[in-house]
């Protein structure tokens, strides 16, 4: 079979990485018009073009004889490596090393001007191997925190650098065999180019299907549970309490007057007020209590292994605590109060009868007014007042 010419190889892999990057560049514009990018989208962008002309820069000056007076392909390899070093620190949210290493990136740049081109693929090598094993580091991290496998695919990607330029640079120093070192670095970066966007196109894809996830049983202005979340939070919990006959309470909160906030005072001071009740039910709860918002103004505490007393002082306290904390609009004082229905039920427990007993007690406090409690436990029905329970 006849050999194919190395400029041809040379247009095919030009070709290859062409459209790897202009597949990539879709993607990222396509995610840049979303209400919030993925972190690091604008620094991967970078290393993708800026990998994509060093790519050419190698290309034309092995096989095109174009005389370049510098190491253009040395100094974009060192440059690429640094960049993705920044997207991979600012995806993970890590800036820990960027001023040293960058000044070491520029320093290895820099000596292009001062060392033959044998000495600057050393150079070249290990700038490039230190930088890829500090993103495969963060990386890593990143997965690991994240439960992403796509930055654990990214971390994997910098294995033929990290292990492959110090092979190379044995094969220049030892072996005074050029040409494989030289193949052996430029498989390493090609390598490591291609396991980096798929593991990048992974972790995005990932990280989009855990928000919607979180959308689909999180509150979006609290972060609070939903009621679908609620629902999911709580199917171990129930199933613990039904077998071992425990009891479980719930505590159903209504801001009172949050329309006439509204009105008075516009939408964003109503949803202050919102947020702010609900850090307060996050504060107040325990560890084992699920919180979660279920309407407009409207929040639910479950709270397992707890009887009613016991529900009935945490409610008192949380009526206590949103009345004593009023909010300062335009030096103007709002008060904020709100009413708390209690209900209680042991063993086999549903979450819509719950709910349904803590809603009774719910309209029962209010028909005495704001700012009150009531409790049902399957009993008459016990009313407490702002000041005492009765």
């Amino acid at each position: 079979m006849e050999q194919i010419d190395p400029r041809a190889w040379a247009s095919i892999y030009i070709g290859l990485i062409f459209l790897i990057t202009c597949a990539l560049l879709v993607l990222v514009y396509v995610l840049s018009d979303s209400s919030s990018p993925p972190a690091g989208l604008g620094f991967y962008t970078v290393y993708f073009m800026a990998a994509l002309l060093g790519w050419i820069a190698y290309t034309l000056q092995q096989v095109a004889d174009v005389p370049m007076p510098l190491d253009v392909p040395a100094v974009a390899a060192i440059l690429n490596s640094y960049i993705l070093f920044i997207a991979a620190g600012q995806r993970a949210g890590v800036g820990t090393g960027r001023w040293l290493l960058g000044a070491l990136a520029m320093a290895a740049c820099f000596s292009v001007f001062f060392l033959t081109p044998p000495d600057m693929f050393i150079v070249q090598s290990v700038a490039a191997g230190l930088l890829f094993a500090c993103v495969g580091a963060v990386s890593a991290l990143r997965g690991w925190s994240r439960d992403n496998v796509g930055d654990a695919i990214t971390a994997m990607a910098t294995l033929p650098v990290v292990v492959g330029m110090p092979v190379a640079v044995y094969h220049s120093l030892v072996s005074h065999d050029a040409a494989t070192a030289a193949a052996l670095a430029f498989g390493a970066h090609s390598g490591a180019y291609v396991l980096v966007a798929i593991g990048f196109l992974a972790s995005v894809a990932i990280e989009y299907q855990q928000q919607l996830s979180h959308l689909a049983t999180e509150d979006p202005l609290t972060r609070l549970l939903n009621r679908r979340g609620l629902e999911k939070a709580l199917r171990v919990t129930l199933a613990h309490a039904a077998r071992e006959r425990l009891p479980t309470s719930a505590i159903l909160l209504d801001i009172d007057r949050i329309r006439e906030i509204n009105e008075s005072f516009g939408h964003e001071t109503g949803d202050q007020v919102i947020l702010r009740v609900a850090q307060m039910l996050q504060r107040m709860s325990r560890a084992s209590d699920v919180v979660a918002r279920t309407g407009g103004e409207e929040f639910i505490l479950v709270l397992p292994h707890t009887n009613l007393d016991a529900a009935r002082m945490l409610a008192e306290r949380i009526r206590e605590s949103v009345a004593g904390h009023s909010m300062i609009i335009d030096n103007q004082r709002i008060p904020v109060t709100a009413s708390l229905g209690v209900a209680c039920a042991a063993g086999d427990v549903e979450l819509d009868a719950l709910s349904q007993q803590a809603e009774r007690a719910l309209h029962l406090a209010k028909q005495g007014g704001p700012n009150r409690i009531a409790s049902v436990d399957r009993n008459p029905v016990r009313l407490s007042t702002n000041t005492a329970p009765t």
